[in-house]
């Protein structure tokens, strides 16, 4: 019987042991497949604790390692209870399972090691600030190259592969990695730029030139002179913008290898021959048709532009009183630089002032010299204000009359000499 009793006393002591909470720590030294710490690595821990109000409770702890890849934690767990340590960094994880027995101290190697990109033109020269997205099985995150064109990955899972994708205008480029300590260098194909500027006379003009490349990123450059050399531009849409003074120049371009583009700024406007009327000489309520040779002058001249939606680049305006303008579009003579335009007739003694505008490409506009007809009738003087006779006019007019008194006299002569 006393036998039976210390036995049922040994029992209790283990279950009331078993249910008791024990205090101790948890402390985890985690390295890298090279043995370096490995810093801010999440630890969580799960583990049972029993409380005299609350009773049995399940409980989860998460703590990170410091800069010296070590972990710790003091946690109050049920003696002898399912205990485990879950240890993660950047994919790489390592599971400990255990029972509780009043502390936890050990090494943890996870198989981490560093990578390394770098972002190269197609002469392999840096390109920096390159945005870089990475995809790793079951994730990914974004990233960029420094100044310099590198970036360093440091401690990444040795088991998985990263792709990984740098975008630089409008396109994305990549390269596979295993982390293995090495420089990955993607390129990206790009080309060099050159943009001149000169004048409508083939004289160099300076310009503030801007050059950007049109991507999900766009990127500007800017440089100011008669001659802009931009390099590293990659494959893709550009906009090219440059200002000379007041003008400006706007101009999209693909960039698919190296180039020269030269641009001009014409700087003269129109020039205008004299006007030919016809008629010559114009009748009262009868239209009158104006031609006038418009020229584009200088030896880089961007000339006038093509009829847009059948509006041309040069118009004619008419008053009767200086003051009142019609306008009236000239249109171009086929296979030649002639514009003509019409005039409605006009009434008997009216004075019709005119004069022509146009403009070139670049929006240079010129206004001709201002011109004048009349419809004046002529009509024959009734007042007392009679005009000179010319006698030489009135002999042509009437040599008939002359004939007659010659011929008179001479037959008068004749008969008084026979009879």
């Amino acid at each position: 019987m006393r036998l039976v009793f210390i036995t049922a006393l040994l029992l209790l002591a283990l279950a009331a042991s078993a249910g008791s909470p024990t205090v101790g720590d948890v402390t985890l030294k985690v390295k890298d497949a090279q043995q370096r710490p490995v810093v801010n690595v999440s630890v969580t821990i799960e583990y049972t604790s029993t409380e005299p109000y609350f009773g049995e409770l399940h409980k989860t702890d998460v703590i990170y390692s410091n800069q010296f890849g070590i972990a710790q934690k003091r946690i109050s767990a049920d003696y002898n209870t399912p205990f485990k340590v879950t240890v993660q960094h950047h994919d790489a994880n390592q599971v400990i399972d255990t029972a509780w027995v009043g502390v936890l101290d050990r090494f943890v190697n996870l198989p981490l090691a560093d990578f390394s990109i770098r972002t190269v033109d197609s002469e392999s020269n840096s390109l920096g600030n390159i945005p870089l997205r990475i995809i790793v099985q079951g994730g990914g995150f974004n990233s960029s190259t420094n100044a310099s064109g590198y970036r360093l990955f440091p401690q990444y899972n040795t088991e998985l592969v990263y792709l990984v994708y740098a975008r630089y205008g409008g396109k994305e480029h990549f390269t596979q990695v295993i982390p293995d300590g090495r420089l990955h260098n993607i390129q990206i194909p790009t080309y060099t730029l050159e943009i001149r500027t000169i004048d409508d006379n083939g004289n160099s003009a300076p310009a503030d030139m801007n050059f950007t490349f049109l991507g999900v990123n766009n990127i500007t450059k800017r440089t100011v002179g008669i001659v802009g050399l931009f390099s590293q531009v990659p494959e893709g849409n550009a906009a090219v913008v440059l200002t000379h003074g007041s003008r400006t120049i706007r101009d999209v371009v693909y960039v698919n290898s190296s180039v020269v583009l030269t641009y001009v700024f014409d700087m003269s406007p129109p020039a205008f021959s004299s006007p030919v009327l016809v008629p010559a000489k114009p009748v009262p309520e009868n239209e009158v048709e104006v031609f006038i040779n418009i020229t584009d002058p200088g030896r880089n001249a961007s000339g006038l532009p093509p009829l847009i939606n059948y509006i041309p680049p040069a118009e004619l305006y008419y008053s009767l009183d200086g003051v009142r303008w019609s306008t009236v579009r000239m249109y171009p003579e086929a296979g030649n630089r002639t514009y003509h335009g019409t005039i409605p007739g006009q009434p008997a003694n009216s004075v019709v002032r005119y004069y022509v505008t146009a403009w070139d490409r670049m929006n240079n506009t010129a206004t001709s010299p201002q011109y004048v007809f009349n419809t004046y009738e002529e009509t024959t003087p009734t007042d007392g204000n009679q005009p000179p006779i010319d006698p030489l006019a009135m002999l042509v007019q009437f040599w008939w009359v002359g004939a007659i008194i010659i011929l008179a006299a001479a037959a008068y002569f004749a008969k008084k000499r026979y009879f």
